[in-house]
């Protein structure tokens, strides 16, 4: 084999495992997502409080978050597959459970056992990716795979909501819990190799357990994340009562056009960042972010929701794709685990923050109003990158400089 041909073969991206990887992901993603605007829903109709209602979102979201570290940590010294299994087990196991306990008071206990299930399962899942991902490609595979993420985010609200609308809940029980088996059994496809212990260096300095479930060097696009999940959480969450505020039925237009932004763009975003670097695709993004928002927050008419759409759409698709491929590429090798953990983690914890916070901002002013006030942690967003950019130029200047002085 000639030079050339081996690097083909290193760079390949679209491996078996890489394709088993999104398509499980999408269907994973698919079930999970169904869940989140229509158990709120179920909990209201058996007699619940809001307070109910909100637990079932606000414990898993924990409790997620919670499992998402320990997997990150473990799948890089135990190894993914233990973490896969597990994961798959407690997420369906617990799913079905619902059918067994429709007591109201049950339900949150549920679901926070199926957070820990989701923690482990979606953590695994984006740790297998990134191994199955070439470095020159990081950017253009991250994409590909956060793309089965927001095509469900997308699809599977509209569909947990049609299906309610026809049926009863045991039908989205049926049909999460379809999508989330199809979803193990496309994952036992993907050859996952057991996970070596890497030799720790002789002068290496003992670091404590809670130290050691967060990757450090993936801190900053995990807190960008975070406030761009912020907003993200409310736009998902009140959307069709923002629809119900504005008179606009047929609220659903959004997410055609926020699909069809991120279908178009994620092939060339991808290599952009791969070849250019995250700051072309970041920057750029957040600030077309933050136009979608101020464009919503002022959205009338269906015209002016679809150019909405088109805004946040690329700009989503583009920016939380970036940070996540920016995030494992700052990391060590043999923390891939922890530095997906930690992203994840944050991203889970934005959008937990931006259903529950957002939510009283919209109950003591408009949905609207919502929707301006949530666009700060983009000019927040903005600032912070904007200022480690100008760190980062100043620090090669002064490197540069000095190299010239030795010379």
């Amino acid at each position: 084999m000639n030079r050339s041909e081996t690097m083909d073969s290193t760079n390949k991206l679209w491996s078996k495992n890489f394709i088993l990887v999104v398509v499980a992901n999408l269907f994973v993603y698919q079930g999970f997502q169904m869940l989140i605007p229509t158990l709120p829903v179920y909990v209201k109709s058996m007699g619940g409080s809001e307070l109910q209602a909100g637990l079932v979102v606000s414990l898993f979201a924990f409790s997620a978050l919670v499992f998402r570290s320990i997997t990150g940590k473990g799948a890089d010294t135990i190894g993914r597959k233990p973490f896969l299994l597990i994961g798959f087990l407690v997420l369906i196991l617990f799913n079905v459970s619902f059918f067994a306990f429709s007591i109201v008071a049950m339900l949150p206990l549920l679901r926070l056992f199926q957070g820990a299930g989701w923690g482990m399962t979606s953590t695994a899942i984006a740790t297998i990716m990134a191994d199955n991902v070439p470095d020159a490609r990081r950017g253009e595979g991250t994409g590909y795979y956060a793309l089965s993420v927001i095509l469900a985010t997308s699809i599977a609200p509209i569909i947990g909501i049609s299906v309610l609308n026809h049926y009863d809940f045991n039908m989205i029980l049926v049909l999460t819990t379809v999508f989330m088996v199809i979803g193990f059994i496309l994952t036992q496809g993907i050859s996952i190799p057991k996970q070596e212990k890497q030799p720790e260096p002789a002068n290496a300095q003992k670091e404590s357990f809670w130290k050691s479930l967060f990757e450090k060097k993936a801190l900053l696009p995990s807190l960008l994340c975070l406030f761009l999940a912020v907003p993200f959480g409310g736009l998902m969450s009140f959307i069709a009562l923002f629809g119900e505020e504005i008179g606009i039925e047929n609220i659903w237009i959004y997410f055609v056009g926020h699909c069809f932004m991120i279908l178009i763009s994620r092939p060339f975003i991808g290599k952009l960042f791969d070849s250019k670097g995250p700051a072309i695709v970041i920057f750029p993004g957040a600030i077309l972010m933050l136009i979608g928002l101020l464009l919503l927050s002022f959205t009338t008419t269906i015209p002016m929701l679809i150019l909405t759409s088109v805004f946040y759409g690329l700009s989503f698709g583009a920016v939380q794709p970036s940070l996540q491929a920016w995030a494992i590429d700052r990391s060590a090798s043999n923390r891939k685990g922890a530095a997906n953990g930690t992203f994840l983690s944050f991203m889970d914890l934005g959008v937990a923050l931006g259903s529950l916070v957002l939510s009283s901002v919209a109950a003591a002013t408009s949905y609207a109003m919502m929707y301006r006030i949530s666009s700060i942690c983009m000019v927040i967003f903005i600032i912070i990158y904007g200022i480690y950019l100008l760190k980062t130029r100043s620090q090669k200047h002064s490197e540069d400089h000095a190299e010239a002085a030795n010379h």
